[in-house]
């Protein structure tokens, strides 16, 4: 089956992918998506990213998504509504990634993986933000991220104008990241130092 999704500007993903930086061979590489959604996103990281290792460093996509037909509010501007991430969904998207061992999949929310993985010691190399879109959220998660970077690391946020990304940027300055690169819809930052 064909993974689908619901966004735009998956070449700049794929290129962004492809073209991480490691300042250091790594000996392991790790990226995130929070808010899976058909997995098309997921997919681009996971094929940028093998395009751009090869077979020969360990490498691991984490996946975050509620799922659920979630009542929130979705955008800063926004009331609360519910929006159509059905478990059915969910249980396709995990059909469709079942033959990725790279893929790694969190039924939960951002909240809850933040909390439950505050301990670990694990740093990502490539996260890309397509969960909530209210800027206190995107900010909590950026900076969560932030504290487990290391140089070259590379945030990518999907619909960035539906938020204040210019508050999101400025608190990442403070890690060492700039704003390598943006489209109509994606905008790239990476840790410079």
């Amino acid at each position: 089956m064909t993974i689908r999704g619901d966004s735009t500007e998956y070449d700049l993903l794929k290129k962004w992918c492809e073209t991480l930086p490691f300042f250091e061979e790594p000996k392991s590489v790790t990226t995130c998506e929070i808010g899976v959604r058909e997995g098309l996103g997921s997919k681009v990281i996971m094929l940028g990213l093998r395009a751009r290792l090869g077979n020969k460093t360990p490498y691991q996509h984490i996946g975050i998504d509620p799922y659920g037909n979630l009542k929130y509010q979705h955008y800063d501007n926004s009331p609360e509504y519910t929006a159509d991430y059905t478990d059915e969904m969910r249980l396709e998207m995990q059909k469709d990634f079942s033959d990725h061992p790279e893929f790694t999949f969190f039924h939960m929310k951002d909240t809850d993986y933040m909390n439950f993985f505050a301990a670990q010691d694990k740093i990502y190399d490539l996260v890309h933000f397509d969960g909530p879109h209210m800027t206190k959220d995107v900010i909590t998660e950026a900076i969560w991220f932030a504290n487990r970077c290391r140089k070259g690391s590379r945030f990518i946020f999907d619909d960035y104008k539906k938020y204040t990304m210019e508050d999101i940027s400025k608190a990442l300055t403070h890690y060492g990241f700039n704003i390598m690169q943006a489209g109509e819809n994606k905008i790239m930052l990476q840790k410079l130092k």
